[in-house]
């Protein structure tokens, strides 16, 4: 994969993408997942992400392993419906980040 620069537009609708990917069925879902890979290195290589950002990102793209994966949901720690919470709720305050960005311009 190669980074490219992203709007912050751009990168609204990709956290839009990632928080969609946690309504999926839990089970193996190899596409999302590269995507949802994807889309987190894309984010997390842009010269404005924070490290609080960074490490969001990192925790989604990890929830989101989970409930993409085989058998991993099914041990996991938390539950399917706190995991999917986490992401829509990590998604939501990285997206309130760049709208207070875009208030203070």
């Amino acid at each position: 994969m190669k980074i490219r620069n992203l709007t912050k537009q751009d990168a609204l609708q990709l956290l839009s993408e990632l928080r969609a990917m946690a309504a999926l069925e839990p089970g193996p879902d190899p596409k999302h997942l590269a995507r949802a890979k994807e889309i987190s290195f894309q984010l997390r290589g842009q010269e404005w992400a924070s490290l609080w950002m960074r490490e969001k990102l990192d925790e989604l793209y990890r929830f989101l392993q989970t409930i993409l994966s085989a058998r991993r949901w099914r041990d996991a720690p938390l539950s399917v419906e706190t995991m999917r919470s986490e992401i829509k709720g990590a998604c939501s305050r990285i997206s309130k980040v760049f709208s207070a960005r875009k208030a203070q311009r």
